[in-house]
Order: C-alpha cells, then sequence, then structure tokens
C-alpha cells in the first residue's frame, strides 16, 4: 500500500464524508451549532490516533481485505467513541443522525479509495508515486524462481530494471528484465537510466561483498540496500530494518521522509515567518550598518549544497569586502582576517550575518536544524578526505544544528574538526527527533551565538 496517499484519501474521505452528511442532516432541519463543529474537529482529527493504534497503515501488499477490515474497525472504534461524547451534549438526536450518515460514507468511501490505491501501481507506473525502479544484485547466480521472491516481498513497491549477476558467463534476460555479467555494465546502467535504488540480495550464512558498491557510488545519491532472502520459518533478524514493510539491512540510505517530517515543514515555515517579524527591526539595523561599512550589496549570496545535493543559494548579510574572494575560489576566514569588514566580524562572531538564512527556510531549501552547509567548492575538497562526509545532504540543511551546539563552528583548519562536525551531523540524521530540534534550538539561543572558532 502506498502510505502517504492512503493517509491523504483517508482525511479526505472522512473531510468529505463529514461534509456531506451534515447537509444531509442539518440542511433546512435544524442549525449546526459550535458543539457540533467542535465535535466535528474532534472526528476528523481522532481516527488519526485509531488508525495509529491499529495499525492500519503497515503494509498488507498481498492482503487487501486485511487492510480493509483494519481500517474499517478504527474507524466504527473512532465513531463510537465519538458518539459517546455527543450523547454528553444537548442536540445529540440530530448529531446521531448526522454521526451515523458520516460513518455510512466514510465507511464506503475508505473500501473504494483502498480497492483504488491497489491497483494504482500498475495503472501509473510513470506517475512520481509509481513503484521504485531498482537494480537487482544477485551474488549467487540469478534464476526465475529467486526473481519471483523478489518480486513477492516488493509487490507494489519495486520494480527490477537490471539484474547484475557475475556468475553469468554473458548477457541474458530474466523474467523479461535484463541480466548483465560485468559489474561495469550494472554501473553504468545505474547512472544511464538514474536509478536510485540498488538491492544486494544476501542469503543465509553467504555474506556479501558490497564494498565496491560503496565505493563506487560514494559521491553519489543512490541508496545500498541489502534484501536478505531468508527461510519463509526463519526469523528475520534484529539488525534487518523496515523499509516500506519490506525488511531490509539499509547500508548507505536517505531517511524515509513520510508523514511524521510533517511537523518539522510546518515548524520551520511558522518559526521562519515569527523570526523575520520580531527580528526586523534588528534586520534592519544590521543592514544599515552593512550598508554603510563599505560598498557592495547588503546580501551575499553563496552556492550551496542542499538535501539529495540539491544546489540553491544561500543567503547571508555581507560581512567581507566586495570582491575579496576570487571567483570560483572560496577561503575558510580565519582570525584577524584582511577581507573582514570591521561590522563584519560581530556578525560572524556572533552569528547574526545567518539571519537572512530564513528566507532559505521560507523558501524550502533549508530547515531551521539540520547540518550546516558548506560551500561547494569546501564539498569538493572534503569529500574525499572525510569519512561519509557527502551523508550529510541526505536531509536539509539547518542554520543550526547538533554540530555547532557543540562547539563546531566556524574555521575548521584541520581535517579532524571537520570529522567531528560530520560525525555529530550524522547523528542527528539517524536519531532525528522533533524534541532533538527544540533541544538545539534552545541551546543556540543560550551558547549557540558566540564561538572561539567563528571570525
Amino acid at each position: 500500500m502506498l502510505t502517504p496517499i492512503s493517509k491523504a484519501t483517508d482525511f479526505l474521505s472522512i473531510a468529505g464524508a463529514a461534509y456531506v452528511s451534515q447537509s444531509i442532516t442539518y440542511h433546512g432541519h435544524a442549525e449546526f451549532s459550535h458543539v457540533d463543529a467542535l465535535l466535528g474537529i474532534l472526528g476528523i482529527t481522532l481516527p488519526s490516533i485509531t488508525f495509529q493504534l491499529t495499525r492500519v497503515y503497515r503494509p498488507f501488499r498481498n492482503d487487501l481485505a486485511v487492510s480493509i477490515a483494519k481500517a474499517l474497525a478504527a474507524w466504527l472504534a473512532a465513531q463510537f467513541a465519538l458518539a459517546v461524547l455527543s450523547r454528553m451534549y444537548p442536540g445529540a438526536a440530530n448529531r446521531d443522525s448526522w454521526l451515523l450518515w458520516w460513518t455510512a460514507i466514510a465507511a464506503c468511501s475508505l473500501i473504494v479509495c483502498r480497492c483504488a490505491i491497489k491497483v494504482l501501481p500498475t495503472l501509473s507506473r510513470s506517475w512520481w508515486f509509481s513503484p521504485s525502479r531498482i537494480a537487482i544484485v544477485a551474488p549467487s547466480g540469478a534464476n526465475d524462481s529467486l526473481i519471483q521472491r523478489v518480486a513477492n516481498q516488493t509487490r507494489d513497491a519495486f520494480t527490477a530494471e537490471l539484474i547484475f549477476d557475475p556468475s553469468l558467463t554473458h548477457d541474458t534476460v530474466i523474467e523479461h528484465v535484463p541480466a548483465v555479467h560485468k559489474i561495469e555494465s550494472l554501473f553504468n546502467f545505474v547512472r544511464t537510466e538514474r536509478l536510485n535504488e540498488i538491492w544486494v540480495l544476501n542469503y543465509p550464512f553467504k555474506p556479501v561483498q558490497v564494498e565496491v558498491l560503496l565505493q563506487e557510488f560514494k559521491h553519489e545519491f543512490v541508496n545500498i540496500r541489502v534484501l536478505p532472502l531468508l527461510d519463509d520459518s526463519g526469523p528475520i533478524k534484529p539488525s534487518v530494518g523496515d523499509y516500506r514493510g519490506i525488511p531490509v539491512l539499509n547500508l548507505k540510505a536517505a531517511p524515509e521522509r513520510g508523514w511524521y517530517t510533517i511537523p518539522k515543514e510546518i515548524f520551520d515555515r511558522v518559526f521562519a515567518v515569527c523570526a523575520l517579524v520580531l527580528l526586523s527591526p534588528l534586520l534592519v539595523i544590521i543592514a544599515l550598518a552593512v550598508k554603510l561599512s563599505s560598498p557592495g550589496p547588503v546580501l551575499f549570496r553563496q552556492y550551496r549544497k542542499g538535501m539529495n545535493g540539491h544546489v540553491f543559494s544561500i543567503y547571508k548579510f555581507r560581512t567581507m569586502y566586495q570582491g575579496a574572494d576570487k571567483q570560483g575560489t572560496v577561503v575558510q576566514a580565519q582570525r584577524g582576517d584582511i577581507r573582514v569588514t570591521r561590522v563584519g566580524s560581530v556578525l560572524r562572531s556572533t552569528s547574526l550575518d545567518e539571519l537572512p538564512q530564513f528566507l532559505n527556510v521560507l523558501n524550502g531549501d533549508m530547515s531551521v536544524v539540520g547540518p550546516r552547509p558548506h560551500a561547494v567548492e569546501h564539498d569538493e575538497y572534503y569529500k574525499d578526505r572525510v569519512q561519509d562526509y557527502m551523508f550529510r545532504y541526505r536531509i536539509k540543511p539547518g542554520i543550526t544544528g547538533l554540530a555547532q551546539v557543540n562547539g563546531f563552528r566556524g574555521e575548521t583548519e584541520q581535517l579532524e574538526k571537520m570529522d567531528g562536525r560530520v560525525k555529530l551531523d550524522t547523528y542527528y540524521i539517524q536519531n532525528w527527533s522533533f524534541w532533538m530540534d527544540m533541544k538545539i534550538i534552545a541551546l543556540t539561543l543560550i551558547k549557540g551565538f558566540s564561538g572561539k572558532s567563528a571570525y
């Protein structure tokens, strides 16, 4: 089941059914009171709790009936709780009729939508939500039964575009899927067809070698996963994770962006708007100071990498004399740097030059909290010198981050400092929570506006 689409259609089904049933019940018969409105809002939000408790969105790719049954059970439980609450307030008779219509219409809509989503992948292969296209690495011999086993585990979620099997003597076709025996053919196909998923089939007691893949795609945003082909009777190992309901071992993969990230997206926009409004007097003062300090624009723009390598223009208050850097080169500011203006020195030491980046947050290129983006030229320098350096760009970069509140700000003249920054950024990506963001923001406000390495 395509979970994000399922959640969206469920919400629209429930909200739409509430409106239709309200029109049927209250049209020309009774007044829709504020109590009815509050109960209606509760009725739309309550299913999110019951659906979560009953694990409605756990994928049931091969059993549509189970998925429908769980959805209906969760919906009826939510409506039952709402009906009990409704009886505590006056006007329950009209609401009983409304809730009855609402329950029936939404139930029918939930069933229809789930049936439609079930066949959606096969009817809409070219759409953006169609199954991901993958390359399969089969190190011990590919055959028809193997393809069938993979298909059973990835149905409605992934489609195989290529098979790489070094044991083959020549290139061939297996179950309508091209199969190659040279690893160079795999590399070329992944890049030519712009695949972003490589699945390595792992047999029990036969560990696979993935170092070549990791090395080849270390600078590219290709997810490399191990699909354990365990016996049906064998238990899943504790190290095996879950990706869209499929047991996998994530070797190098971006965090799955689901509905749980929506609070962060909403918070970023709201926080950015509030910050720009509340800090507007300070922003005007800084802008005037920058303009009067030296000739040149108030804002400085520089290319940075964002999530998955997307390049964007980052905004800062200008802190150096115009033309201080040679075109195409970026040199980190050092103590006593003659390129930095007097006003710029104050702005850099207090991080006030970063405030315009709330515009980048509003634009969706950055987050309030995340790994700090570096100049593209610095990325080229460090990506081969610091392990897992490019993993930092698997999520949106931030104005502040875990590394910054732990002292890794400003100049990184030694590789050890950049290595420490990358380790903290990696920890943040793999252990992110909304409350971790709140803690980092609080620490930034307390101690994050100064640093010994910020020149």
